[in-house]
């Protein structure tokens, strides 16, 4: 049988609920930092898409799981979380405004067309990098570590 995308390794119907927390966390958390991974080696539309899409799982797993953790320590985390998937969905608004323009956008406009992308394309620079130095903290930084070390009881 194929393995199934949502079904967890370790996790079984009569795990208890902190450690079924810890697990789906971590496989949440080791996604997010592949996700990372991925996306700086090569920053493709659909890699950020990805990214955003495992921050989201991350989160909304921290949102279910808060009971089992020291509240004020698991929202540090939450929090940074949360404002990395705001960034990648700035720059993902950014890379779907810009395909929409292309497919959606009569050639009797190309000259507005042409500096509406060029100021796309400059803001997403911005973006990126504001994006990967926020990436880069959240890989190294220490609320990274504390949260580890909160799962790996």
């Amino acid at each position: 049988m194929k393995n199934k995308k949502w079904k967890i390794k370790g996790l079984r119907d009569d795990t208890p609920l902190s450690e079924t927390s810890r697990i789906v966390l971590q496989q949440k958390l080791n996604h997010v930092v592949k996700s990372i991974n991925i996306y700086f080696i090569n920053n493709t539309p659909e890699n950020l898409h990805s990214l955003r899409i495992s921050l989201r799982r991350l989160r909304y797993n921290l949102e279910i799981f808060i009971s089992c953790f020291d509240e004020k320590k698991i929202l540090l985390f939450y929090h940074q979380v949360e404002t990395l998937q705001d960034c990648t969905g700035n720059l993902r608004d950014l890379d779907v405004l810009s395909e929409n323009i292309i497919l959606n956008t009569d050639r009797s406009y190309d000259d507005k067309i042409s500096l509406l992308k060029e100021t796309i394309s400059i803001k997403k620079k911005t973006l990126f990098e504001e994006l990967r130095s926020s990436l880069t903290e959240f890989l190294y930084g220490k609320s990274l570590k504390e949260f580890k070390k909160m799962i790996h009881r």
